[in-house]
């Protein structure tokens, strides 16, 4: 019916509406009644001359991460920041006679746009992205009026980083093509656009750019990639083949009600989503629900794709601890391989992850985004694009949650995930394990010396006297108690498992209530990442909440979205939150801990730098450094004769 709207995936959207429903809208926009006196209509009716009141009128939801800068913050901005600063921060080139928009200037007043550049960089100081925004928008608008404007960006101002097998434009005439437009052919708008367009023979599937022979399929009105798993319904289960053709099969669920949208992706947690957790000493269970016991303190391979059927491979490790010091054994570390890299992360090391033995800060988005890696809660959440979520507490507490298309096609220390309980100990060439400790050391790695079993005095035993005593609801009873704070997750998340765990690591240590309190948390996160809403347990007296400076203890935290990286794109941001600490008014998250927010660092390429960071990067032949509040200032480096660029301890150096 005419209505078209256009979203530059950052900051600018348009909406274009026919005439014939003038005088019939509300909303930001206004009524469209021709008469600009009365555009700041509030629901009620009432016209405001405040834009900020207008704004809190039509707020439809609380988004988390979402705050409100005020423009008396930066009263009179061009005035405070002066004109040669505008000019040299870049809003400026939008008014110059002389630049590239000077023949815009008698179709479109640049004042107005320098304002709002100038405000925006006013408010977010450190964003210095929000200058090329709105550039970029007066550009846009520029173009529609049909005015050729001159070359604005450059390599060290606003440059655009295009996706392989395209190149940028200045002036792109027309609709690129697309694989969606050979089924359906684009209307196109006549007026050019700035922007990626799609080199010579190839042409665009979603967000890169393909041979026409790798297209993806049209299905029920959706464009999906070539080789795509996706559901159009709860009961279907479709796969994009080469030509256009989609395949789909029907399944079964147990319980329909129970499907639901993660992150984007159609679930179904209880037909077929699995959990598989590492927690406490020597606790583990499958994907399928299988508890069993493993002592061993080795590096096992814990899941991997051991079927080669069009899903994306990885390998999950991890290395179990010693007990000499601690008592009881935990997750030293934790490592992925996906996309060709390899990530770990170490007990303790709060606020890192290595890839490819090279240490950066998290968050961390790798692989064009394809994998992330944020701070959560007190621990560390990974995620793929393809339905691969791993949580690991940093101390003994590791669950993987497994993507549904993988049902049948894993195999490791969290079993097969066919959904059969009775399968789940099979040796690496698919033959039933007599036993646990057998299955366990079938699963080592080879490259660390451990000992997979227990003898003498290192097997444990947990008395009788004792173990009454740790079931009281003081000690480990609470995870069981009907009354308490975790029932409502009963239903959810078996407490049998974590209970067991606590009573035999509190046995280890004497009823250390350090190891008490973490494996009360294990649950905890457990059931607050299946959506469980959890009641207050801390007390002062059981469990107090620590908190480093500057924090304060919450039930339910997100960190990213109030932290450095989530103040430059929140939408890369995980939606649930845990049990954690939360930053004080006046601070932010920086990925480690709560500092000031003029003391972020820079997030580029999906890599967080500290503040005036100093790092090494393409084979030790360029040198990087964090600007705050104006991103990485790069120049050529070079090693001296008898030097070597090499790894050591996490930094690429000479």
């Amino acid at each position: 019916f005419g209505l078209t709207i256009t979203y530059d995936w950052q900051s600018q959207v348009t909406v274009s509406v026919p005439a014939t429903y003038a005088d019939t809208l509300c909303g930001l926009c206004g009524n469209y009644n021709g008469d600009m006196s009365d555009d700041m209509m509030l629901k009620n009716g009432q016209v405001t001359s405040q834009p900020a009141t207008l704004g809190q009128s039509w707020k439809v939801a609380n988004v988390p991460g979402c705050v409100e800068l005020s423009k008396e913050e930066c009263p009179n901005a061009m005035t405070t920041l002066g004109q040669t600063e505008v000019v040299e921060k870049g809003c400026g080139i939008i008014s110059r006679p002389d630049g590239p928009f000077g023949a815009c200037h008698a179709e479109v007043e640049p004042l107005k746009h320098v304002q709002d550049c100038v405000l925006d960089l006013c408010l977010s100081p450190e964003r210095e992205d929000v200058v090329c925004q709105h550039i970029s928008h007066y550009a846009d608008v520029c173009n529609a009026a049909g005015v050729a404007i001159g070359p604005w960006r450059t390599d060290d101002f606003c440059s655009i980083s295009c996706p392989a097998n395209s190149h940028y434009e200045l002036c792109s005439k027309g609709c690129s093509q697309t694989c969606s437009s050979i089924y359906v052919p684009l209307r196109c708008s006549e007026r050019c656009r700035e922007g990626c367009v799609c080199d010579d023979g190839f042409v665009f599937s979603g967000d890169e750019c393909v041979p026409m022979a790798r297209c993806g399929c049209l299905y029920r009105d959706f464009y999906y990639k070539l080789e795509e798993v996706f559901h159009p319904s709860k009961q279907e289960k479709c796969q994009c083949q080469a030509g256009g053709t989609v395949t789909c099969e029907e399944i079964p669920y147990q319980n329909e009600t129970e499907c639901q949208i993660v992150n984007g992706v159609f679930q179904c947690p209880s037909a077929t989503l699995g959990t598989c957790v590492v927690t406490g000493d020597h606790s583990y269970l499958s994907f399928d629900g299988t508890a069993f016991d493993i002592p061993g303190t080795c590096s096992y391979i814990l899941t991997e794709t051991c079927a080669d059927d069009n899903i994306e491979p990885f390998v999950v490790k991890i290395k179990k601890g010693s007990r000499e010091k601690m008592k009881v054994s935990g997750v030293e570390t934790l490592s992925v391989e996906v996309y060709g890299l390899t990530l770990t992360l170490a007990r303790g090391k709060k606020g890192t992850v290595m890839v490819n033995s090279i240490s950066h800060h998290l968050p961390a988005l790798l692989s064009n985004g394809r994998v992330q890696v944020h701070p959560h809660g007190t621990g560390v959440l990974l995620q793929t694009d393809f339905g691969l979520v791993i949580r690991y507490d940093l101390l003994h507490h590791v669950m993987v949650t497994a993507p549904q298309d993988y049902q049948g096609h894993l195999c490791g220390l969290c079993g097969n995930n066919n959904r059969q309980g009775d399968d789940d100990f099979l040796f690496p060439d698919g033959h039933p394990a007599p036993n646990a400790i057998v299955f366990g050391s079938a699963w080592k790695t080879p490259d660390v010396a451990c000992s997979d079993v227990c003898a003498g005095d290192d097997c444990p035993i947990c008395m009788e006297e004792k173990k009454k005593i740790l079931q009281k609801p003081n000690y480990c009873g609470i995870l069981m108690d009907p009354n308490g704070p975790f029932s409502s997750c009963y239903t959810t998340i078996n407490p049998a498992l974590y209970f067991d765990a606590c009573i035999h690591d509190l046995c280890l240590t004497e009823g250390n209530t350090n190891v008490l309190c973490q494996s009360i948390q294990s649950y905890v996160s457990s059931c607050q990442d299946a959506g469980v809403t959890i009641e207050a347990w801390r007390r002062p007296s059981f469990c107090p909440p620590r908190c480093p400076a500057n924090s304060s203890y919450s039930l339910c935290v997100n960190l990213c979205s109030s932290s450095c990286v989530g103040l430059v794109d929140a939408s890369v941001c995980p939606q649930n939150c845990t049990e954690g600490c939360h930053c004080n008014a006046g601070y932010i998250f920086d990925g480690d801990s709560c500092v000031p927010k003029d003391e972020c660092g820079c997030f580029e390429d999906g890599i967080y730098y500290k503040p005036h960071e100093s790092v090494l990067k393409e084979n030790c032949q360029v040198r990087c450094t964090c600007i705050p509040g104006k991103g990485l200032d790069c120049s050529s480096h070079a090693c001296t004769d008898d030097e070597a660029c090499e790894i050591r301890d996490g930094v690429l150096d000479c």
